[in-house]
């Protein structure tokens, strides 16, 4: 059986040749090792028809037929083991995207190189990148009621805190609170936050599981005694409620609420984002602004402002960031690099008029900022100049 190295320079070879850069002998090498088997062959059409679609999927508006065939197309082999960030059949599908995206881009940075002049290029000049800019990660700080804290990342594993009844404890990206001592009536009350360029996931109290995105904060009690549960959040969350007919649960959002019983939903409340979004997966929850209510059903997104709106929406879309993802559905560059200052700690700005192109494609959150300019930069309408930790936007 070929290694992951081995398939990813077949891979390469064959997107090589379809690029029309193999040499002679090159040539040769691919044909003999299509014609030892009909796997081969059935490879080579599969990424033959995929790599054409790499090559215009930034660009393309018909984000449902496309996602409708790569979904057809994709059969890919989940690993025994995936991390909380990774657990749905999404990744799957955004996996073979970004290899395939990858795989072209090797391709496409040669070309760069002896092309310098060719449109669309990402340019990140060597000697402007003051600092290496890399993703995210699991980072959070742990503040308690009485001022102490914990940078969590810097942790290892295993209890953190024990008192008042409550055990704090982490794993891997995850901290999680238990009531150790039902007798205790103490009360206190913690604060969980990601800086730009963190994530995490916190247990609360009563077996309810949040996931905070980058830049955001959840302000919660150690134990839920009173009639409702109640917490607060800024920047953006995914819920996922432990079921309490007695007690709703409610999430506290600036001047909005998001009450539930016990549901699987996503709050965005970033302030440069304009509004506050709820998106229904699972369950039944009520929005409201202090002016109105409305009931959401799953595949919903309620749109809190003034007003409350509601749209369907496709909720993967919504979650793609807990799942490490990245899901641009013909959004501006505005709104992409919103999503990627969050991230990787950068600053974007804008040179001349704002670019007008729309995007539509998934990427890994993993995925170096630079070749993720690249791939956008494929669109040859828009380019990038790096500056330290800021990136400039302009207009091809």
């Amino acid at each position: 059986m070929e290694s992951n190295q081995e398939q990813f320079d077949k891979a390469n070879l064959i997107l090589r040749h379809l690029r029309g850069e193999l040499s002679p002998q090159e040539e040769k090498e691919l044909e003999l090792w299509l014609s030892s088997g009909e796997g081969n062959r059935r490879l080579f059409e599969k990424i033959k028809g995929e790599h054409e679609q790499a090559l215009a999927f930034f660009s393309s508006l018909d984000t449902d037929a496309a996602w409708q065939r790569v979904a057809s197309q994709t059969v890919a082999q989940e690993e025994q083991t995936r991390s909380l960030w990774r657990h749905t059949a999404l990744w799957k599908y955004a996996a073979v995207i970004t290899l395939i995206l990858a795989t072209s881009l090797v391709v496409y940075q040669t070309q760069v190189r002896k092309h310098s002049q060719l449109a669309g290029t990402a340019r990140i000049a060597p000697e402007q990148q003051a600092e290496e800019i890399l993703p995210g990660g699991d980072k959070a700080m742990l503040t308690f009621s009485d001022g102490s804290f914990f940078v969590l990342e810097e942790l290892d594993n295993g209890t953190v805190r024990e008192e008042k009844g409550v055990r704090v404890s982490k794993k891997d990206g995850l901290v999680s609170f238990e009531i150790a001592d039902n007798r205790s009536e103490q009360v206190f009350f913690n604060t969980i936050s990601t800086p730009v360029g963190g994530q995490y996931q916190v247990v609360l109290p009563d077996g309810s599981k949040v996931w905070l995105n980058s830049a955001s904060s959840l302000h919660f009690p150690s134990a839920f005694v009173a009639r409702e549960r109640v917490v607060e959040l800024t920047g953006e969350g995914y819920f996922e409620i432990a079921k309490n007919q007695q007690k709703p649960f409610i999430v506290k959002v600036n001047s909005a609420t998001v009450e539930v019983l016990g549901t699987h939903f996503n709050v965005m409340s970033y302030a440069n984002e304009g509004r506050i979004t709820t998106t229904l997966l699972e369950g039944s929850v009520k929005v409201g602004n202090g002016n109105a209510t409305k009931v959401l059903v799953p595949g919903q997104q309620a749109s809190i402002g003034k007003d409350i709106l509601l749209k369907e929406v496709d909720v993967d879309e919504a979650v793609a960031w807990k799942n490490g993802l990245f899901y641009f559905n013909n959004a501006d560059i505005g709104t992409v690099m919103r999503q990627l200052e969050r991230w990787y700690g950068i600053e974007a700005s804008y040179s001349g008029e704002v670019p007008t192109k729309h995007f539509s494609g998934i990427i890994s959150r993993d995925t170096e900022i630079d070749k993720v300019l690249e791939m956008l930069a494929l669109t040859r309408a828009i380019e990038f100049r790096t500056e330290g930790r800021k990136i400039i936007v302009s207009s091809q």
